[in-house]
């Protein structure tokens, strides 16, 4: 055999100790929301003072009581447990499911004007004003 047989042949032969496959990082989810850009910022149920709700660039916040749902997806997520948003988005519609485990629940927002979106939860419409 030549030289460069018998090197090609001690390559191919050669042990490989490390048989583990390369590990994935699978990175949590961190944006599962995607409000548009009319219903971004706090609403207070029309008539008080009394804020409700909260939408930033990536999270749903119900402010009483105080729950960000950005953190429970992330956390459920991070457990390896369902954790998702399917969104509808229209120019005056903002419609979401947030699925956290096995549980899911679903929003349903109208927008009236830049400054009031009606909140249609299935029993009564509640208006709500941008603070």
């Amino acid at each position: 055999m030549s030289f460069l047989a018998l090197s090609l042949f001690a390559l191919s032969c050669s042990n490989n100790e490390d048989n583990t496959p390369p590990q994935q990082n699978n990175p949590i989810q961190s944006k599962f929301f995607s409000p548009p850009s009319w219903i971004i910022g706090t609403w207070v149920i029309s008539g008080t003072t009394t804020q409700y709700f909260k939408f930033s660039n990536e999270d749903f916040i119900l402010l009483t009581p105080y729950t960000s749902y950005k953190t429970v997806l992330e956390q459920t997520k991070s457990a390896g447990q369902t954790a998702k948003v399917d969104e509808t988005i229209t120019d005056i519609d903002y419609n979401f499911v947030i699925t956290v485990g096995a549980s899911s629940g679903s929003y349903k927002f109208k927008k009236v004007n830049a400054t009031k979106i009606q909140w249609i939860n299935g029993i009564n419409n509640i208006t709500l004003d941008k603070e």
